[in-house]
């Protein structure tokens, strides 16, 4: 397949769109690892729906940068009297924004992980999320312990990461 054989983000997701704004659950499968290890890209996805403001830190937004790139990632900071967010994926530790409300295209209702179906709106998930975002500063050596450990003691991520 060629470049040409793919429809670019650009095309699809204004059709996309169309639909949550109607109503409709849409699956997103984020592609890099920005969104890591809460949303894993091509095993794991966000199901959107239409955004109804004010969002809330810890939420996860489909939105559009000024460069014209979506990106799917968490509100880390929210300015309610400015209407701004600032936005940050769950494998980094920069902070993005502030992006304006009209920015903001999607909010996720809940995610698939490993098949199974999590409400962005579960007490507990919001727990974690929450301490997660708390924990910012020492992500990368919680990532580095972790695949680590995963490395050691689970025989299917060496397979699956080949």
């Amino acid at each position: 397949m060629t470049d040409e054989d793919y429809i670019g983000a650009d095309d699809w997701i204004p059709v996309m769109l169309e639909f949550v704004n109607d109503g409709k659950l849409f699956k997103l499968s984020p592609k890099g690892i920005s969104m890591y290890p809460l949303i894993v890209g091509k095993r794991d996805f966000a199901k959107l729906k239409k955004i109804e403001f004010p969002l809330k830190r810890g939420d996860i937004c489909l939105y559009r940068r000024d460069n014209g790139k979506y990106v799917l990632h968490r509100i880390y900071k929210v300015d309610y009297d400015k209407r701004e967010y600032y936005m940050m994926g769950d494998y980094q530790r920069i902070i993005e924004g502030p992006l304006r409300e009209e920015q903001m295209l999607a909010v996720a209702d809940s995610i698939v992980r490993k098949g199974k179906e999590i409400s962005c709106s579960d007490k507990r998930y919001r727990f974690w999320t929450s301490l997660w975002m708390i924990l910012r500063p020492v992500r990368p050596y919680i990532l580095k312990i972790y695949d680590m450990l995963k490395r050691i003691f689970w025989k299917g991520y060496r397979d699956e990461n080949k």
